[in-house]
């Protein structure tokens, strides 16, 4: 668990979510849903129910290149983040990034926090050596984010996104890390 302290003087745990969080988590995933054009779903939240996402939860949490990490304030989550290794042998050291933050914490350091806490989680590992995500072109506040986390932008993926029929481009970008052997099946 780590404790950062925001720019609001509030403190934010991260913790790794787990099977307990599933209930949970759906709600926040509807809340920011609603609140941001900038993620894959709106304020439907993720088609999952409670008991798959339990089970979702529960699965991952063991894999050495994946996590889903949880922002806490006051017993509340405001930031989710997830680190999704890839099972295939050829491309098992790529994984990509998501992440989202309650609007009422934009601002306040969370994204930071979190960003860091997954780089550190993938650089801590035996498996991951490339990090990607995407990212709208548009939402300059993350874009300077992932930039200052040293991610470089590979390219531009046109009419990526589509909202209320409406197109956005994407950039995509990676974050290399140094190399070293995968010994996770050795």
């Amino acid at each position: 668990m780590i404790s950062v302290v925001l720019k609001n003087n509030k403190i934010m745990m991260i913790r790794k979510a787990n099977g307990t969080d599933a209930k949970e988590l759906l709600g926040y995933l509807k809340k920011v849903g609603g609140e941001s054009g900038n993620l894959t779903f709106g304020s439907e939240g993720i088609p999952l129910t409670e008991a798959e996402e339990i089970a979702y939860l529960n699965k991952v949490s063991a894999l050495e290149h994946y996590t889903m990490l949880l922002g806490i304030v006051d017993d509340e989550i405001i930031s989710a983040g997830s680190l999704s290794g890839i099972d295939r042998p050829r491309i098992r050291h790529n994984a990509e990034i998501g992440l989202s933050v309650k609007k009422a914490y934009w601002h306040q350091g969370v994204a930071t926090a979190m960003m860091q806490a997954l780089i550190d989680f993938a650089k801590n590992g035996k498996v991951v050596s490339n990090i990607m995500l995407s990212v709208r072109t548009d939402n300059e506040h993350a874009v300077h984010l992932y930039h200052k986390c040293g991610f470089q932008t590979l390219g531009r993926h046109e009419r990526h996104v589509k909202i209320n029929d409406q197109y956005y481009d994407t950039y995509i970008m990676q974050l290399m890390l140094p190399l070293r052997k995968d010994t996770s099946h050795d």
